[in-house]
């Protein structure tokens, strides 16, 4: 039996297995493709994901670097050059940490678990300890009774693509762009990557939207040639359980991601981290696994609270976002607190503050 059975290899399961190794745990890593496997992502790792990455001693690829972050809203452009966003390739990072790991990894489908067992297409791997990390529809969290995937309910569409073209140190958030196609409030993004770009857009809180087209002629308006468009699915900060039993959700499987940006990076490796101490705690510590999810819900009581104020901000911007007289009036002031958010200058209790005063 392993001390720790994680179900799916990216940020949050590579991140929970490599502190999970470090602690000394017996550890496998379960997933459905080998990696490196594509993962649809802008790529972004804003100050706080990579100095958090610097601070746990996690190396991990750059391709590009924005050291200026333009915004788009509200007919405004609101341009900042602070500390930078970096940008990766998922397949590569989500790779590079589980390598890190020294890990054992099987290739198999997960079914479900059952008790102390993960159930697998091809095998059965038992853990006193699961940690289900596997993405927006995971199979864990619905197998044991936590719902976190709704769809359109609770969670947004988005595509992107890696398309070539000029080389940039400048990122764009492009609200007005999608908003004036579309009539719903999302935005499209393009983050530098190499000899080209991660150009991408997104909807949310109503029905999905075929996307493909809009970021294959967004991509060519901007000067860049696209190549194929991946979509997924991205929860819209929808937390309805963070584990039961042995059983611990991390990362997008909890519903752990900003609502406002679709950020998870940073909730994904935290929660990971989190749920390998929490983990370690519960078996090596006071030597009881049914702690381990007490334990990782204080660790990531932070997180949660600020995932549920992006989603309360996300539906105030799916309110307001299409009405131009409003956006107009609030705009420039409220994109650029927003900017200064995801650039990790400020907290999203300061962008709630003219908010609450209306």
């Amino acid at each position: 039996m392993y001390d720790v059975v994680i179900v799916g290899a990216g940020p949050a399961g590579s991140t929970a297995a490599l502190i999970a190794t470090r602690l000394g745990l017996r550890t496998v890593v379960i997933d459905r493709l080998a990696p490196p496997r594509e993962k649809p992502c802008g790529g972004g790792l804003t100050p706080r994901s990579w100095k958090l990455l610097n601070a746990l001693g996690i190396d991990y690829p750059v391709y590009g670097a924005c050291n200026e972050i333009e915004t788009r809203a509200a007919g405004y452009k609101i341009a900042l050059k602070k500390e930078p966003i970096l940008v990766t390739r998922r397949p590569d990072f989500d790779y590079a940490i589980l390598k890190q790991s020294n890990a054992e990894f099987i290739r198999d489908q997960v079914l479900g678990v059952r008790g102390n067992t993960v159930v697998g297409r091809n095998g059965e791997y038992s853990g006193r300890v699961i940690i289900g990390a596997d993405g927006a529809t995971s199979t864990v969290a619905r197998s044991i009774g936590i719902n976190n995937f709704r769809g359109e309910r609770s969670h947004a569409i988005a595509y992107m693509t890696i398309a070539k073209g000029p080389p940039s140190d400048k990122c764009v958030i492009d609200f007005d762009a999608v908003i004036n196609a579309v009539k719903r409030v999302g935005y499209a993004w393009i983050f530098p990557v190499g000899e080209g770009a991660n150009i991408g857009a997104g909807v949310g809180w109503g029905k999905w939207i075929d996307l493909r087209e809009f970021v294959s002629e967004y991509a060519e308006r901007a000067g860049y040639k696209p190549g194929a468009v991946l979509g997924h699915p991205l929860s819209l900060g929808h937390v309805r359980g963070l584990g039961r039993g042995n059983v611990i959700l991390a990362g997008e499987a909890a519903g752990l991601v900003d609502a406002t940006t679709g950020e998870g990076i940073y909730y994904a490796v935290a929660s990971g981290v989190a749920a390998a101490v929490a983990t370690y705690t519960a078996l090596k510590i006071w030597r009881r696994e049914k702690y381990a999810v007490d334990i990782y819900r204080e660790l990531v009581r932070p997180y949660v609270e600020e995932v549920k104020k992006t989603r309360a901000l996300s539906r105030i911007a799916k309110a307001i976002g299409t009405r131009k007289p409003v956006v107009k009036l609030l705009g420039k002031r409220l994109v650029e607190l927003y900017s200064k958010v995801y650039t990790g200058e400020a907290t999203y209790s300061l962008l709630l503050k003219p908010v609450e005063k209306l």
